[in-house]
């Protein structure tokens, strides 16, 4: 019985072992695996869209308005398509944009699959605000379905390709009809030649367009053109105390430059005459060393034509001494009146213009510049003919009067559509023979031969002259610098034979005033034949004459070419000789022979 019950207690015991260590028939069941849970893959995990934008650059852009043209491509670059049914579903940051349909590309289904690629367009106009930046940036990024693409930054450059600046002179007014001068400078600051092509500024105190250089001007990169116009200051100006006006300047297959304005204000200074001063009055004047009759009469307002008449003491009025007294009739009748000091000093200094040293001291530039002899050099100490600036012009009279004559001819210049008939009113001391002493020249085109008046100035004439103005040809018009504007040119003197000399003034398109050239003077009876070119006859004695050949190069004519001919004693033969004159200031005879005497001139 023992034995029994050891044996069940052993059964039970290994029974027990084997539950315990899983080795029951169960335990040869593989177990089953437990249940873990996993998330499912997003679209933006699954999909990466590859955005690309390119802009349209074949243009420069350098005007408000223009128009950016945008190009976008969106590629879906992974493995599982990207369902889009709606237009709604498709989004561009940055910019409007058109889309091309989902189902316009690749299998022509309603998703975006693997390696198909959708188009977009936009556009962006250009603003003032970009043009002063000097560029537009645009950023962007695609979103499909909620699916967002790399971000894209794309920036186009802009730039103006014409600046313009704007001045006045002078920069204040005093009374209704004064003249302020706008001067004008234009520049290409783009990278290319602009033209050829008419370069125009308009402003909005002018009633029409103002033309800068010639017709078929080329403006080379950094290169500049000038003009210039007048305003006549009206009582509206007076009563509002300011005139500012805007211009903006054109041409060369570009747009517009930037506005440029100028101001200028009344006067706040004592508008009354000085109190010893009375207007209509006739006074008489003490000349300071350094004054001319002009400037004298300027100083006064006064009619220089009629200053000149009231001194026939004066044996050369465009020459007086210190300390001589001239007799100015009726003051205040042709401007403000001033008074003295009627010229001053200014030393030159680095940076100095003819116009900034003009704004400083109320002055005329072109005035300014004639009586220093164009020299602006650092340190030199120049005359300003003080407050000279808008002086009104006085206008001729169309016929002899006293020792003033008025000559008319046409001029015709680039700016203008036609010739206009203008008027030289010569002043001066004329002899016996009919020959003038000239001592002032009044240029104006008037109001009944132009609308609003053209050209106006004064000139003083500082060298000395025996004009025979009786003469048709002592006065002459013609384009002496083949830049498409008439200049004149005035007999000096008539000498036997072929030497005529003549006192030359170019027109300077950036004043509009005509201004004497002294590189001109030893050009005698010229021909201009074109191709830039003045042929000048001469003659040394009977026995020896030539023909000087000169070209025009930056406005100034160059001796280019000699051919002489000099007689041989007791002969009928002459040596021929033609030298020519190098740019660099070399020169070489190339013919030198002995030929039978040709005709003289």
């Amino acid at each position: 019985m023992k034995k029994i019950i050891r044996s069940l207690i052993l059964s039970l015991t290994i029974v027990l072992l084997q539950t315990s260590c899983g080795l029951t028939a169960a335990a040869s069941t593989a177990e089953a695996p437990a249940l873990v849970a996993q998330a499912t893959a997003s679209l933006q995990q699954l999909v990466t869209l590859a955005l690309v934008v390119q802009a349209d650059t074949s243009v420069p852009f350098n005007a408000v308005g223009q128009v950016i043209k945008y190009n976008y491509t969106i590629k879906n670059t992974g493995s599982t398509s990207l369902p889009a049914g709606l237009p709604t579903d498709i989004t561009v940051t940055g910019a409007p944009v058109t889309c091309a349909a989902i189902n316009t590309v690749g299998n022509l289904d309603t998703s975006l699959d693997p390696n198909e690629t959708l188009a977009c367009t936009s556009t962006y106009t250009i603003t003032q605000a970009d043009l002063d930046k000097g560029s537009v940036t645009n950023l962007a990024t695609a979103t499909i379905s909620g699916v967002v693409s790399n971000q894209v930054t794309t920036t186009v450059t802009t730039a103006v390709a014409l600046k313009l600046t704007k001045t006045a002179n002078p920069v204040t007014f005093d009374r209704v009809g004064q003249t302020i001068t706008y001067s004008y400078v234009i520049t290409n600051s783009g990278a290319t030649p602009l033209g050829p092509a008419q370069f125009t500024v308009t402003d909005t105190g002018l009633s029409a367009p103002v033309n800068c250089g010639e017709a078929t001007l080329t403006l080379a990169s950094n290169a500049t053109v000038t003009c210039s116009a007048t305003y006549t200051v009206t009582q509206a100006n007076m009563d509002a105390a300011s005139v500012t006006t805007s211009a903006t300047a054109s041409g060369g297959g570009v747009g517009p430059s930037q506005p440029a304005s100028a101001t200028v204000t009344k006067s706040t200074a004592s508008t009354t005459t000085p109190a010893n001063l009375t207007a209509g009055s006739t006074i008489t004047h003490k000349v300071v060393d350094g004054e001319w009759l002009w400037q004298i009469a300027r100083c006064y307002g006064a009619d220089p034509s009629k200053v000149i008449q009231a001194n026939p003491q004066l044996s050369n009025p465009a020459e007086i001494s210190p300390n001589t007294s001239v007799t100015v009739p009726n003051i205040g009748s042709a401007g403000k009146i001033y008074g003295p000091p009627c010229i001053g000093k200014h030393t030159v200094q680095s940076g100095d213009t003819w116009n900034s040293i003009a704004l400083k001291y109320n002055a005329d530039a072109t005035v300014l510049q004639m009586v220093n002899s164009n020299s602006l050099a650092v340190g030199t100490v120049l005359k300003v003919p003080l407050n000279s600036a808008g002086s009104v012009v006085v206008q001729p009279t169309q016929t002899s009067a006293g020792n003033c004559l008025d000559l008319t001819r046409n001029i015709k210049l680039a700016s203008a559509a036609a010739a206009v008939k203008t008027h030289f009113n010569i002043c001066g001391t004329t002899d016996a023979s009919g020959k003038t002493k000239i001592l002032t020249i009044n240029i104006v085109q008037r109001p009944e031969d132009i609308a609003q008046g053209g050209l106006s100035q004064n000139i003083t004439v500082l060298i000395e002259t025996s004009t025979p103005l009786n003469d048709a040809n002592s006065l002459i018009i013609g384009d002496m610098n083949y830049d498409g504007n008439d200049d004149f040119r005035i007999v000096r003197n008539v000498p036997a034979g072929p030497n005529i000399p003549y006192l030359y003034y170019i027109y300077d398109p950036a004043t509009r005033q005509f201004i004497y050239n002294k590189a001109y003077e030893n050009i005698t009876s010229p021909e201009f034949p074109g191709n830039s070119e003045i042929r000048s006859q001469w003659r040394e004695n009977a026995a020896k004459w030539g023909v000087d050949t000169y070209v025009i190069a930056n406005n100034t004519p160059r001796l280019a070419k000699r051919e002489t001919w000099e007689a041989i004693a007791n002969t009928t033969n002459v040596i021929h000789q033609v030298t020519v004159y190098n740019a660099d200031g070399t020169s070489q005879m190339i013919t030198n022979e002995t030929i039978p005497m040709p005709s003289q001139p």
